[in-house]
């Protein structure tokens, strides 16, 4: 080949755009991995850490020194110059409360966090689960629809050559709209979903979003356990250890901080008949203020109760994990046994009366009406099943959220 072909291949090949890989479609897992790396709200509320450990920087810390000049004049050349540093020190363990009960703002921050991504990563589980579940319900409309046209127009050539009724043709019509009107429901309800599974994974809602099919009914549900690490719970700990430091603070902050300084002075005053002498003087002060009339007391009651309400709330919030993990796994093996019934006995009994209705009606043994709602019951049994599957499989994932095991890791 000699070398312009070559150079305009070159060329050629350079200028035609690559094609875009095809997204690999979001399981239920993958979907809220992307939403941990995504999601601008969780993005913000990430900086409650940092927010927490710049306060931090600022507490346990003495008071900064004080500084005081003073200088007068008098006639005749009199006058006075005084300078001191002052420095105030607590006398109780005040600075270390504060330390502590910054450590745990800190701490308080991180669990927060991890509680909004716990949520997260249920709610675009359920998003994911529930957008998959829809799709697959505008398939089987999809499917029952184009079949009931065809039948639809089948009738209606038959009416044109006498072998069938206008009757049973402005039915299987009526029956053909009734699942085109069907179909854009739910159509508009896909739109819905997709949208709000695209606000939690942190893109537009008019980008494409590819799903798998829901997952397939496992033989039996898991054997329920107990719940493990659970931020909501280790929060309300938390918040219940930062009640007692701050009734700790409260009461070493009854005796405010005591000042220790050093000064100099220095004074010129005449004394007849010497005239002007200077007169020099260095000395230690103290400061201790007392607490007579702010005592304290009204504070440290105050963080006392509320000490009080965040150990109850530790309590309340103990009981309610507890609850919603026994209660989330009943409810889990209910979904499945209802979804079990639903795919081995309700769909393949439609399935085979809609079978032996069509044979029937073939064989002119029935009529265009019973077709139809063997047809109806058919295609009401699969999104039956379907329904089941995805509320077996939401209440899953809603267990798994119940005793911590939806790990919230990117």
């Amino acid at each position: 080949m000699k070398p312009a072909p070559l150079l305009a291949l070159a060329l050629t090949l350079l200028a035609t755009p690559a094609t875009p890989a095809a997204t690999p479609a979001l399981t239920a897992d993958s979907a809220a991995r992307l939403a941990l790396a995504r999601n601008p709200e969780l993005r913000a509320a990430r900086q409650l850490i940092t927010e927490a450990q710049a306060r931090a920087r600022g507490t346990g810390r003495l008071a900064n020194p004080e500084v005081e000049l003073e200088f007068g004049a008098g006639p005749d050349g009199e006058g006075r110059v005084a300078a001191g540093l002052t420095q105030r020190f607590p006398l109780t363990a005040r600075l270390r409360w504060e330390r502590r009960l910054s450590a745990l703002s800190i701490e308080t921050a991180r669990l927060e966090v991890r509680e909004r991504e716990r949520q997260l990563v249920a709610a675009t589980r359920s998003a994911t689960l529930e957008l998959a579940a829809e799709r697959e319900t505008l398939a089987v409309l999809s499917r029952q629809r184009d079949a009931a046209e065809t039948f639809a127009r089948t009738l209606e050539a038959g009416t044109r050559e006498g072998l069938a009724s206008p009757l049973e043709s402005g039915e299987a019509a009526l029956a053909a709209a009734t699942l085109s009107t069907a179909l854009d429901a739910r159509r508009a309800r896909e739109a819905t979903l997709a949208g709000q599974l695209a606000t939690l994974l942190g893109q537009p809602a008019d980008a494409p979003i590819s799903v798998r099919p829901p997952p397939a009914l496992p033989s039996a549900p898991p054997a329920n356990r107990s719940p493990g690490f659970l931020p909501a719970l280790r929060l309300a700990e938390l918040l219940a250890q930062s009640g007692e430091t701050e009734v700790s603070l409260a009461r070493a902050s009854r005796w405010e901080d005591i000042g220790v300084g050093l000064f100099a002075e220095g004074e010129r005053l005449r004394d007849e008949p010497g005239g002007l002498e200077p007169e020099a003087l260095v000395g230690v002060r103290l400061t201790v203020p007392l607490p007579a009339w702010r005592d304290g007391s009204a504070a440290v009651a105050e963080k006392q109760a509320a000490a009080d309400r965040h150990r109850q709330q530790r309590d309340a919030t103990r009981l309610a994990a507890l609850n919603a993990a026994l209660a989330a796994h009943r409810t889990m093996t209910a979904r499945h046994r209802a979804a079990t019934l639903a795919s081995t006995q309700l769909v393949p009994a439609a399935q085979r009366q809609a079978t032996a209705a069509e044979t029937a009606h073939q064989r002119g043994e029935i009529d265009a009406a019973t077709l139809f709602l063997a047809r109806e019951r058919l295609t009401a049994a699969e999104l039956a099943a379907i329904d089941a599957r995805r509320d077996f499989n939401l209440a899953h994932s809603d267990w798994l959220a119940a005793i911590g095991e939806l790990t919230p890791t990117p």
